[in-house]
């Protein structure tokens, strides 16, 4: 009887420290609005402005993505993000009996299309969903018959075109910001961003918040979507414990100088959550903290032979992380979530101070080295 009465007062114990124990804050769901286009007829919701949670916006996201990887016109951008908007309102994991995924569809599908991958990955739905347009409606981009016809030739859906029919405005106002890169987004704590940022190929244009002109070269086309992802939150809050796959959460407490500048109550990044985030956005699972990042984030290469994407290090204990831009004008720069009480930004790269002489590349490729 002792013993139970000594075990009962342990678990009582315990359980006292596990409700007084600091836990970390979760991160918030984050709603970026955007601007309808100027003829736009309304949308079912009342409007053609795209509005949405950031889970739903990654996923747009990952449509273009996939629909520029395979060379798909804006038209088939649009349709898609008519179709994807009808059938799941952008969310990626809704399952409906068989149909799954961003699009519904329906494994194995025509000619196989739908099978093979896994249909909640929003990019290889897009990938599904594009090559059943390409082979049923090869000239798709002239084709005269609307947008939610086509949809629905490639869908095939019970209900009809005319379901896909009222997001056609929404779908163009969302490839304005996504595909075109001429609008952008405001997001709910009101900091700018995402932003498209053009990738073609390696060639990636800087976007007018870098502060420099021009476009640098990735050494691959998937370092090139990397740079891109992180140079399309520039300005936004740095947040300390900010920054997800998905995108920017909110900061928590450190008890020192992040909380005196806020960031508790802050929707951004730190540095190392920009790096996990914009390295997410091509399947790289990179460590939370910029001191792992450095311990297990790649391979290590002397900064002599750096080459865009690579992580930058600062600290003979590490303390932060930012990307290597490449050099413009003769400049190395970085893209980097600085400090508390700053904002996403591309600067020169300081080698000095407590500059590691190394960097660390997640992604293995070739090129030329990229500073001087």
């Amino acid at each position: 009887m002792r013993i139970r009465a000594l075990f009962a007062v342990v678990v009582f114990i315990v359980g006292g420290l596990l409700l007084v124990l600091p836990r970390p804050e979760e991160a918030e769901a984050l709603t970026c609005t955007g601007a309808a286009p100027p003829t736009a007829a309304p949308a079912p919701g009342g409007t053609a402005t795209p509005d949405l949670a950031l889970p739903q916006l990654e996923v747009a996201k990952a449509i273009v993505a996939t629909a520029k990887g395979m060379a798909i016109t804006r038209r088939g951008v649009v349709i898609a993000l008519q179709i994807a908007r009808q059938e799941s309102r952008f969310e990626a994991g809704v399952v409906v009996g068989r149909a799954t995924g961003a699009f519904q569809q329906i494994a194995p599908g025509p000619n196989n299309a739908y099978a093979g991958y896994d249909r909640k990955n929003a990019g290889m739905a897009a990938k599904g969903f594009f090559t059943v347009l390409l082979a049923r409606v090869p000239g798709y981009d002239t084709d005269s018959r609307s947008n939610a016809d086509i949809g629905q030739v490639v869908q095939a859906s019970g209900a009809g075109a005319s379901k896909y029919e009222p997001w056609q405005p929404l779908a163009e106002s969302l490839a304005n910001v996504l595909y075109d890169g001429t609008a952008a987004m405001t997001c709910q704590t009101g900091q700018s961003g995402p932003t498209a940022v053009r990738a073609n190929g390696v060639d990636v244009e800087l976007p007018p918040g870098a502060g420099l002109t021009g476009t640098v070269k990735a050494p691959t086309p998937e370092t090139a979507r990397v740079l891109a992802a992180a140079l399309s939150w520039l300005g936004t809050p740095y947040a300390w414990g900010g920054g997800t796959a998905a995108g920017p959460s909110r900061g928590i407490r450190d008890g020192g100088v992040a909380d005196a500048n806020g960031d508790f109550a802050k929707v951004g990044f730190d540095c190392s959550g920009l790096m996990l985030y914009s390295y997410a956005q091509v399947g790289v699972s990179l460590p939370r903290t910029s001191r792992a990042q450095h311990a297990g984030g790649g391979a290590v290469v002397p900064w002599g032979s750096a080459l865009p994407g690579d992580l930058v290090f600062y600290g003979s204990v590490v303390h932060h992380v930012a990307m290597f831009l490449g050099v413009v004008d003769g400049v190395p720069y970085m893209v980097e979530a600085p400090q508390s009480g700053d904002v996403v930004k591309v600067s020169p790269v300081r080698t000095g101070g407590d500059f590691r002489a190394e960097v660390v590349r997640p992604i293995p490729g070739g090129g030329a080295d990229q500073h001087v």
